[in-house]
């Protein structure tokens, strides 16, 4: 009934909020822009031509981005750390929707392949407040585009991209998209996706290190996505549905000889929205249903455990443009939460509901953004999570824009950390993460040449830290016994030279990230200041691509500095180096094109690890051929 009357409350607010659109209003005409984020944080952008060259959401960080990717190996579980932060501190968005789930608060990136998205959005530190509670180190927003309804031509356009590589690996993916007459707009997306996953790795677990073949690790994925949107005169209204289904066997470690472990992951989500504008507001109202499967099976120990997970997320978003100059920000979000699994003793449900609000503007070289966002989760009740950003533009170097932000965010306990049975801990408090940084970003024309780069010092103190540690009988449960403080810089560099029909860019990301343990229990001493594990100190990634006509050559790097194992950083995986290069050629036949595309991954046959005791594939190849009509 709570939940019948949180929608009904929202059909009320959108339906008086229409009316009150509809009344006549005068002002004095002035441009609106779009307010996603303001420009006085920290965030990266990555377009579609980025996105489609890589297969899922964890390569396309990893090898654009400061973020670090863990991963358990080609195809299986992939997590995300924004500065020294852990997995369950990054939100992902789709739309403005939260994907997080409520058993665990983490999301596995390597579910997520990148024909069923067109640009992401990360969102660091103080900036991730906007997008909800729980980014303590930042959020990544997946975004689907809409055509332009003010293009006269309407027409038909199909996209289909086969790819053939290493490991068995076959991936299908397609688009069709037709912008129609009276503003109609229809798409769908469709993947298949299988792999055999049977890589040569080298076991360092046995004598003398010998080559052996991982087994146990086929991957088959197929998924489609559906959306119809409608655009009115100052209106656009739309639904999207989103099918993905993963089913992957998991291979041992390099220390177990055999093993028969499945998963399968299966997602549902609907999207339904609208967006406008009338006069001096702006307006998106949105609900979205996510339902989550997963079947975890280990015949060995005849293991067959499900979970079940239910999102309810309602938006109604309003900006109100006082002038020219400041805009007031209201965002109301109303999200149920349920969840059931064989680790529960019955059903759990909560709402987690929080109120945005605050004001954006600028004055003169000065760009300022000020909110405080309230949460009400359960019995929990904040209401008090402010976030301020200011941007600076020099006034005899106006190529050069100094920053700063400082924010409050909180995490609060996952449905696995309060009822798992046993060990479930139902007093948890939530984590508290206080935020600042500071830094300058610099962009300059020098004729055919562009170079864009930004610079940022960050810290961050984390409190209540929830830490899952062994208790009586040998039984681990999670207490707030942890606190920890991240610190560290980044910086990205991006230069383009344009000349005829030469095209070159040069990019670079690097992050020196300390992330380190300042307040622990007495039995854990041994941990106290020290670096946490799987946290690099030192990570870089670069790109250079070079384009001729309708040739382009690309050369990507990526260094990952040794991370720790063991709490006490006595035990460490090494660094790593890896290399990978593509070429691609374009050929165009009228109105249709087509691209071929050869690309050779970890160039220098690196033996590494990303997690202590996984393989990582040695130097392996991929083929595409994609079809533009």
């Amino acid at each position: 009934m709570k939940l019948i009357s949180v929608i009904f409350t929202l059909f009320i607010v959108q339906t008086t909020f229409g009316q009150l659109l509809n009344d006549t209003i005068k002002f004095e005409p002035f441009v609106i822009e779009e307010l996603a984020v303001s420009a006085t944080y920290k965030t990266t952008n990555l377009d579609a031509v980025t996105t489609k060259s890589v297969e899922n959401l964890a390569q396309l960080l990893q090898e654009n981005s400061t973020v670090f990717i863990k991963s358990y190996g080609s195809g299986s579980l992939a997590s995300v750390s924004f500065r020294g932060t852990g997995a369950g501190h990054t939100r992902v968005l789709w739309n403005g929707v939260s994907l997080n789930s409520p058993m665990n608060g983490q999301i596995d990136f390597s579910l997520y392949p990148t024909p069923f998205f067109d640009k992401v959005e990360l969102h660091y530190g103080a900036s991730g407040l906007i997008d909800g509670n729980g980014a303590l180190g930042g959020s990544v927003n997946l975004q689907n585009s809409l055509p332009n309804f003010n293009d006269s031509t309407k027409s038909v356009k199909l996209n289909y991209n086969y790819s053939i590589g290493s490991f068995n690996k076959q991936i299908h993916s397609g688009k069709v998209s037709y912008l129609g007459t009276n503003n109609w707009f229809y798409e769908t997306r469709i993947l298949h996706s299988e792999a055999e996953n049977d890589l040569v790795y080298h076991n360092f677990a046995k004598k003398e290190n010998p080559e052996e073949r991982q087994q146990n690790a086929a991957l088959k994925q197929y998924g489609f996505q559906q959306a119809i949107y409608k655009k009115f005169k100052n209106q656009t209204v739309g639904i999207r549905f989103w099918y993905f289904n993963s089913d992957r066997n998991l291979p041992s470690t390099m220390l177990v000889a055999k093993n028969d472990e499945t998963q399968q992951d299966e997602s549902f989500r609907l999207l339904v929205n609208t967006t406008g504008f009338k006069n001096k507001f702006s307006y998106k109202i949105s609900t979205a249903l996510i339902h989550d499967n997963l079947i975890y099976t280990n015949k060995l120990i005849d293991v067959n455990s499900k979970n079940n997970s239910l999102l309810i997320d309602n938006h109604v978003d309003v900006n109100y443009f006082i002038n020219d100059k400041i805009t007031f920000l209201n965002k109301v979000n109303v999200r149920h939460e349920q969840a059931i699994a064989d680790g529960y003793n019955n059903e759990h449900k909560r709402f987690n509901n929080s109120w945005l609000t605050g004001f954006s503007g600028n004055f003169k070289r000065l760009n300022w953004t000020v909110f405080n966002r309230m949460t009400i989760v359960d019995d929990f009740f904040k209401p008090i999570a402010p976030s301020v950003s200011l941007g600076y533009q020099l006034p005899k170097l106006e190529s050069v824009t100094l920053k700063a932000a400082a924010g409050i965010n909180h995490n609060y306990p996952t449905f696995n950390d309060l009822y798992w049975t046993p060990g479930g801990n139902p007093n948890l408090k939530p984590e508290e993460a206080k935020m600042s940084e500071a830094g300058l970003k610099y962009q300059k024309a020098f004729g055919k040449t562009t170079i864009t780069t930004e610079n940022t010092f960050f810290f961050a103190h984390v409190s209540n830290w929830i830490l899952w540690q062994p208790s009586g009988g040998n039984i681990w449960s999670p207490t707030n016994l942890k606190k920890v403080e991240n610190k560290g810089f980044e910086s990205t560099l991006t230069i383009k030279y344009k000349l005829n029909k030469v095209d070159l860019s040069i990019r670079g990301n690097y992050a020196y990230t300390i992330s380190k343990n300042i307040e622990l229990p007495k039995n854990t001493d041994n941990a106290l200041n020290k670096q946490l594990i799987y946290v690099p100190q030192h990570q870089f990634n670069s790109s250079l691509n070079l384009s001729y006509k309708n040739t382009s050559l690309s050369y990507g790097y990526q260094y990952t500095s040794l991370r720790y194992i063991s709490t006490d950083n006595n035990w460490y995986l090494p660094a790593n180096y890896i290399s990978n290069v593509s070429i691609s050629q374009d050929v165009k036949l009228k109105t249709t094109t087509f691209n071929l595309r050869f690309q050779i991954n970890n160039l220098f046959n690196q033996t590494y690890q990303s997690i202590a005791w996984r393989p990582m594939p040695l130097r392996n190849y991929m083929l595409t051929l994609a079809l533009n009509l």
